[in-house]
């Protein structure tokens, strides 16, 4: 087995290095934390295959020496994820950071558009008045289907339901 083929969780749980017998991982919450380092530490002084372990606060890294022949690399990952209690956080759904910076720059539209036109707009119901008038004038100038009345759609859905 190689570093490529164990699992990385990124912020989590992190495979820095990985060498038969030795296994050096980046974990986001030992930083800073002794006594979350020291309970890591006196568990696995417990646990047969475990030959020695360094716990590193400052860049939360952590170091596992131990026997292949009694314990597998992903066995162990797995061993941390629940001695330090963060199973539930490994399957948690997380957003890209791109996705929340475009939901950060949308609050930030909607509320400036909302302090602009003092509480009378909105960013959604700006949207939906964009849809509406567009629609409008799309219909007015050629009824055909579906453009004009698409846009009066969303308008309307945005308006009455939300966007949903």
């Amino acid at each position: 087995m190689n570093k490529n083929m164990l699992p990385d969780f990124y912020g989590i749980l992190e495979v820095q290095h990985y060498i038969k017998g030795r296994l050096r991982l980046k974990v986001n919450i030992l930083i800073g934390d002794e006594e979350k380092a020291k309970s890591l530490i006196e568990k696995f002084s417990t646990f047969d295959g475990i030959e020695d372990m360094t716990v590193n606060t400052l860049i939360g890294s952590v170091l596992i020496k131990f026997s292949e022949e009694l314990i597998d690399p992903i066995t162990l990952m797995g061993a941390v994820l629940n001695v330090l209690g963060l199973e539930d956080e490994v399957f948690e759904k997380k957003n890209g950071k791109i996705f929340s910076f475009m939901n950060e720059m949308l609050e930030s539209i909607d509320f400036m558009i909302y302090n602009k036109t003092k509480g009378i707009l909105d960013l959604k119901t700006s949207i939906a008045l964009l849809f509406i008038i567009y629609g409008i004038r799309k219909v007015r100038q050629n009824p055909i289907m579906p453009n004009g009345v698409n846009l009066l759609w969303w308008g309307y859905n945005i308006i009455s339901k939300g966007g949903k």
